[in-house]
């Protein structure tokens, strides 16, 4: 540890030493020269560029003085950025700054003359030109255009000789002037005296100009600059000579820290293994379901506790139900005195301040109280962990190593076997919630059977007794009338009779609501089933043709008894038709839609997949907010002669289905229903029960509830079994009333295996296997035992109605079990 410390001050030194160098090492200078080049050069060739614009103004070529003052802002510009890099103090900068300045004065001079006289030159010519018509005194006309052409001579030649000839001109024309052009010829004499005053001062301008260059401050600037860069790249190379020797300083330590970290890379390796370790703890409890977790903690125990290098692996529940859960390494007993001397260490566990207690006998280290009695039993290292659910401590996880030293990398991971205790609380914490969860869905199931009863009954009650007092009613008129008048005892016998049809309607209704959740797993055509169901319904309605089916599902295939499917397109159909006015048309829109993702519809909620939809929509007078919440409900109905279970039965078989009903309306706009259900496969095709008795022998009462009620909705009768030996009993007793066994895997509680090799010897029935997600099975020991099938929880309707199939049919019953299927499945999974 000493060593480490100082090889890390050390090694902090010298990061800090090559840090410096690095940074007084850089040859930064050349990108700056450079760059000071190219600024420089930029300047150039903008000067260049500017006296030469000047010359084309000055000749007239150029008449916007633009590209001028753009060429000006460049070389400013430029210099702005070489005076942002340089230091206050620059000398070679202030002279390039002064010569830019006094070429950016003679530039504003310039373009103040040259604008004068080029002005003076264009109106010279507007009055030369005016003097040059027809009217004008020929003598005079070639006067002025002999001048004309001497001014216009000027722009590319201004010699004394030419400004001479053109002042004498100018005197002669003022001499000889009419007396009706005096004004235009006044004119024509002043500005062409003001352009030849004014012409020498630009020329002169335009000359010294280029003597006013700033090449003399460009150069001195540059060789400044080529100095510093010589200068400071002398001393960067220094640096480097010094960097190279820190660096093979810090070579040297690097190889010492080297030495010293190989020491410890087994310590860290065995701590990587152990994480792994405890990740697949985690995941292993993960995996499982809560009713499994308990036939999972031993498991848990060997593949920690064989991680951590321990000799012995425990678990003491304190919530009542005195369960333990023992590990031992392989070769070794149980540790001494278990259970009671474990026992006695809990009131010292539970009194420590901490959750988490580490004891090592031979340092005498942890709580006094727990170091002799564990000293005593031959104990050198102990780890304890307390349980919690709710606050509250429920157990006690415990790890001990009697026979081997505690290894040094066991030190540094102490941390991960508090992640192991939050695991196993985790899990307990699970199981117990998911306990609690099942009795109370339970006891919820059964309050909700008992308000379904009582709603179901009352509205039995109102429905049967209204068509009673109809049917009394018109009897005792019948009665009274038979002697007296036939005929109007036969209008009421009819009326009876149709009070009574109305009865017949209400009972069938009622028995195709009370059939929900017993339907076969059949299957049905939509396109078909719905084609039909719309021509019967055209048969029997006044206008045929007010019925429209429009669309296609492609040929999906939906779950569901084809009658009932057929019932709740029956049943939509004539809603609509009964909410339209007469002759109003009614569309039935078939489409196979595809959902990319869930989709929450007015009543029920759909998973991503491939859906048909049946839509039945009219233009009638709709329902408000309120109906619509409560159209699904048994025996509501706004029609006076409705029964209120036909979209509830509806609405019951959908929910059967695993679909969705989308509902639209408004009061006087229509209404529109959508039903959305599940398309099967291509591949999958609908498996019918075959029908029979089906023993179930499972650990948990819940699950085996569970397990009847989905094997009572594929159309089976269900018989539960939590007892093995009450369930080996009833196959004694009626050896032939079961028809097949499924057995759970729980071979801590002799089920699976165990019971299979029992029942196998009192009856000859076929033996399913339910295994967990996680539990495997070898074939070979399935093929010393009747098991013709796995079953593979949670379980699939369509699988499990398939595998009891497959063995309840006319040929399976009439057979010996087969047991290579069952061998075959598990070798596949």
């Amino acid at each position: 540890m000493r060593l480490t410390l100082q090889a890390a001050v050390l090694g902090v030194l010298l990061a800090a030493l090559l840090t410096w160098l690095m940074i007084n090492g850089k040859g930064e200078m050349d990108a700056a020269f450079a760059q000071t080049r190219r600024t420089v050069d930029a300047i150039a060739l903008a000067e260049s560029r500017m006296q030469h614009d000047v010359l084309r103004a000055r000749t007239g070529l150029l008449r916007n003085y633009d590209p001028i003052v753009a060429h000006l802002h460049e070389m400013q510009a430029a210099l702005s950025g070489l005076q942002a890099a340089s230091g206050p103090d620059d000398g070679e900068m202030r002279s390039l700054a002064e010569a830019i300045a006094r070429e950016a004065q003679m530039v504003e001079r310039f373009k103040t003359g040259n604008a004068l006289v080029q002005n003076s030159i264009a109106y010279f010519d507007s009055l030369s030109d005016r003097l040059s018509e027809p009217d004008i005194d020929p003598k005079l006309a070639r006067a002025v255009a002999a001048l004309q052409i001497r001014v216009s001579e000027l722009a590319r030649e201004a010699s004394p000789k030419r400004l001479d000839d053109i002042r004498t001109r100018l005197d002669v024309l003022a001499a000889s002037a009419p007396s009706d052009r005096d004004a235009d010829i006044s004119a024509i004499v002043l500005h062409g005296r003001q352009l030849l005053d004014l012409l020498p001062q630009v020329d002169t301008v335009a000359r010294s100009l280029p003597n006013s260059s700033s090449e003399a401050a460009r150069q001195a600037l540059l060789e400044a600059r080529r100095t510093l860069r010589d200068q400071r790249q002398a001393r960067a190379d220094g640096f480097r000579l010094a960097l190279y020797a820190a660096a093979l300083c810090l070579v040297a330590l690097v190889v010492r820290v080297g030495l010293l970290m190989r020491a410890g890379t087994l310590v860290l390796r065995r701590t990587i293994a152990f994480q792994s370790v405890v990740a697949q703890a985690a995941n292993h409890f993960s995996a499982s379901q809560p009713d499994e977790i308990a036939s999972r903690i031993v498991d848990v125990m060997a593949m920690v506790s064989t991680g951590a290098c321990t000799d012995h692996c425990y678990i003491l529940m304190l919530d009542g139900s005195d369960t333990v859960h023992l590990w031992n390494r392989a070769g070794l007993q149980a540790p001494r005195g278990w259970p009671l001397a474990q026992r006695a260490l809990v009131p010292d566990i539970i009194a420590a301040s901490e959750d988490y207690i580490f004891v090592e006998t031979a340092d005498a280290i942890g709580p006094p109280a727990l170091v002799r009695p564990l000293a005593q039993r031959g104990v050198a290292t102990f780890t304890c962990a307390r349980l919690r659910r709710g606050g509250h401590i429920v157990g006690v996880l415990c790890f001990e190593r009697t026979v081997s030293v505690l290894p040094p990398w066991m030190r540094h991971s102490r941390g991960l076997l508090r992640v192991v205790a939050e695991s196993f609380g985790a899990a307990l914490e699970r199981q117990h919630v998911w306990a609690e969860r099942r009795e109370i869905e339970a006891a919820l199931r059964r309050a909700q059977r008992l308000e379904a009863i009582g709603i179901f009954a009352s509205g039995v009650a109102h429905n049967i007794n209204n068509v009673l007092n109809v049917m009394l009613g018109h009897a005792e008129i019948a009665a009274d009338a038979l002697p007296v008048d036939p005929g109007r005892a036969t209008e009421h016998i009819g009326l009876l009779v149709q009070a009574g049809g109305r009865a017949h309607e209400i009972a069938g209704q009622i028995l195709d609501y009370g059939r929900r959740g017993c339907s076969s797993q059949n299957t049905s055509a939509v396109d078909a089933i719905v084609a039909e169901t719309v021509d019967v319904i055209r048969t029997s309605t006044a206008d045929p043709t007010a019925i429209l089916l429009t669309g296609t599902t492609d040929g999906a295939i939906v779950d569901g008894e084809p009658a009932q499917l057929q019932q709740v397109i029956h049943n939509l159909i004539r809603n609509a038709i009964q909410a339209s006015e007469p002759g109003a048309a009614v569309d039935v829109q078939l489409e196979r839609v595809r959902l990319p993702g869930p989709r929450a519809f007015s009543h029920g909620e759909l998973p991503s997949g491939t859906y048909a939809r049946i839509r039945v929509s009219d233009a009638g007078c709709g329902m408000d907010e309120a109906t619509c919440a409560r159209i699904f409900e048994p025996f509501f109905t706004t029609r006076p002669a409705g029964t209120g279970l036909g979209l509830a039965t509806a609405f019951e078989f959908v929910q059967e289905q695993a679909g969705a009903f989308d509902v639209r309306s408004a009061p006087g706009v229509g209404s529109a229903f959508e039903v959305w259900l599940a398309a099967r496969p291509a591949s999958e095709r609908g498996v019918p029960a075959a029908g029979g008795t089906v023993m179930i022998v499972g650990a948990a009462r819940a699950t085996v509830q569970e397990d009847e009620e989905t094997l009572a909705a594929l159309g089976y009768e269900p018989i539960g079994y939590t007892d093995p030996d009450a369930a080996l009993t009833a196959l004694r007793m009626e050896p032939k009333r079961f028809d097949i066994l499924i057995v759970e895997n729980q071979p801590s509680r002799s089920l699976g295996l165990a019971f299979a090799r029992r029942a196998a010897r009192i009856v000859d029935r076929p033996i399913v296997l339910s295994l967990s997600a996680s539990d495997t099975v070898r074939p070979e020991v399935l093929s010393a035992i009747p098991i013709v099938d796995v079953a593979h929880r949670p379980w699939r309707s369509s699988a499990l109605a398939l595998t009891l199939r497959r063995h309840l049919g006319s040929e399976a019953r009439s057979a010996p079990p087969q047991r290579t299927v069952a061998e075959n499945r598990v070798v596949a999974q």
